[in-house]
């Protein structure tokens, strides 16, 4: 039987935590953590007890992690976008096999030179494009192989961040600046310009972007705003962006997930407020209840490690994602048009933006046999072919039935990590960091090309 891989991780944050920590307890047979770097205690504390890791092999630092000698066979780089290049790199020299979040840097020479170095130092340097491991793109690969819908001349492909989502992640949270993160196309959709090549085949020739940061600004701000949500606002009971009502009462998340309609699900929502002890005794009965009562996941387990109730209103309180959505010091896009010309011919659009009602990515195909319609979001899957000359409709429901985050694309990631390493072979895996590398030189171009009101060749970028 096959030893698990011994792994370090190199930030103990939501993906580090809540991703892959979470594959290592439910899978020890395949990895274990045996050292972890993080620099808040807490984290690095709770992430240490979760793995049983010794108290010498834990550091507030990944200089201190990687000037150890080697300790195992992978290191799982989770810091912050603009902290990836150097504990790589390191971690390339230490002679380690590496899981890097996406997207592997901020900058163009830096995802080059990490490329580079992986090669030259004969190291599996994996990128986190989870949607290539999901049921539903290797459907619509599938079905693209098959010939069905025969020449592709059309693609448009939608990345609707949910309205909540994108005032947590990009407008209060770690990827709200440009400078301290990345630009909002490379940090959320190199896995979006990934998919597309990948799907087609081929690469872009030109780009061309707009967009721009339209809506969460100050002017936008409901009369008598407070900087805070929790300072007295007067439109805390009717802001949908409430700090309360986004990570305490979970009610942007219970719509997203349940099916029992929208005006029940207010009215639950609603008697929750009023009478938390009745939903609590009756979810019970109704599991999808205890999304209000019970859930302690993402986002709320950003805001807090320990995200009761009462952890969650006092960290509202003072921290970062209490602060109202008008008054942040964000600005990234929160809307952004890519368009692309791709070498064999087909034209491609990728929009993205953070106001969409539910989170999920779309795709329409434009084919000369067939049209194909996708839609990818939580809980509901599916892909639809249209033929032209019959008219026939074939439907496939893409759902998956695994239990983890992208469409099961995290579960399956670590899968394919994990088998490329113990059979010391990365093209066990669907992606390598050369391919991946194509993508983020898209999001460069792009983003040059918003600014720069231009047309971009990719030929200069590559």
């Amino acid at each position: 039987m096959e030893q698990p891989i011994q792994a370090v991780l190199v930030g103990a944050g939501q993906r580090g935590m809540e991703v892959y920590g979470r594959y290592a307890t439910q899978h020890p047979e395949q990895l274990n953590f045996i050292a972890v770097a993080e620099p808040n205690p807490d984290r690095r504390a709770e992430f240490a007890n979760r793995h049983d890791i010794d108290p010498k092999m834990q550091f507030e630092s990944w200089e201190k992690l990687l000037d150890q000698t080697r300790m195992g066979q992978a290191a799982l780089i989770c810091t912050q976008d603009q902290m990836h290049t150097e504990p790589t790199l390191a971690a390339l020299k230490a002679g380690y096999h590496i899981l890097l979040e996406k997207p592997m840097a901020p900058t163009q020479l830096e995802c080059q030179l990490l490329v580079d170095t992986a090669e030259e130092a004969n190291k599996q340097l994996h990128i986190s494009h989870v949607l290539r491991y999901t049921e539903h793109f290797q459907k619509m690969k599938e079905i693209i192989g098959s010939g069905v819908l025969g020449k592709i001349i059309n693609v448009s492909h939608r990345e609707n961040v949910a309205w909540w989502h994108m005032a947590h992640s990009y407008v209060r949270g770690n990827w709200r600046s440009r400078i301290q993160s990345a630009p909002m196309i490379l940090e959320k959709c190199c896995h979006d310009l990934d998919i597309l090549i990948w799907l087609l085949e081929d690469r872009a020739e030109t780009i061309s972007s707009v967009g721009n940061l339209q809506y969460y600004r100050s002017e936008n701000a409901p009369p008598g705003a407070t900087r805070r949500c929790l300072d007295g606002c007067p439109a805390a009971a009717e802001c949908r962006y409430y700090a309360p009502f986004i990570y305490i009462d979970h009610t942007p998340l219970f719509y997203a997930v349940t099916d029992i309609g929208p005006s029940v699900a207010r009215w639950i929502t609603r008697a929750y407020l009023r009478k938390p002890d009745l939903i609590r005794y009756l979810s019970r009965f109704l599991p999808v209840l205890k999304i209000l009562t019970e859930y302690r996941g993402w986002p709320s387990s950003v805001v807090t490690l320990d995200p009761t109730p009462e952890n969650l209103l006092e960290a509202l309180k003072a921290g970062p994602y209490g602060r109202c959505v008008y008054y942040c010091d964000n600005d990234v896009v929160d809307h952004q048009v890519v368009s692309m010309s791709f070498e064999q011919g087909t034209s491609v659009t990728l929009t993205m933006h953070g106001h969409s009602h539910l989170e999920g990515r779309m795709t329409r195909i434009e084919a000369s046999n067939a049209t194909l319609t996708s839609s990818f979001t939580l809980g509901n899957s599916w892909i639809e072919v249209n033929e032209h000359r019959s008219n026939r409709r074939t439907r496939y429901n893409t759902t998956t039935s695994v239990r983890s985050g992208h469409g099961g694309g995290d579960y399956f990631l670590m899968t394919g990590f994990i088998k490329a390493l113990l059979e010391d072979d990365q093209d066990k895996a669907l992606t390598t960091a050369r391919t991946s590398l194509e993508s983020h030189l898209m999001a460069f171009a792009a983003d040059e090309a918003r600014l720069g009101k231009k047309i971009v060749n990719m030929s200069d970028y590559r």
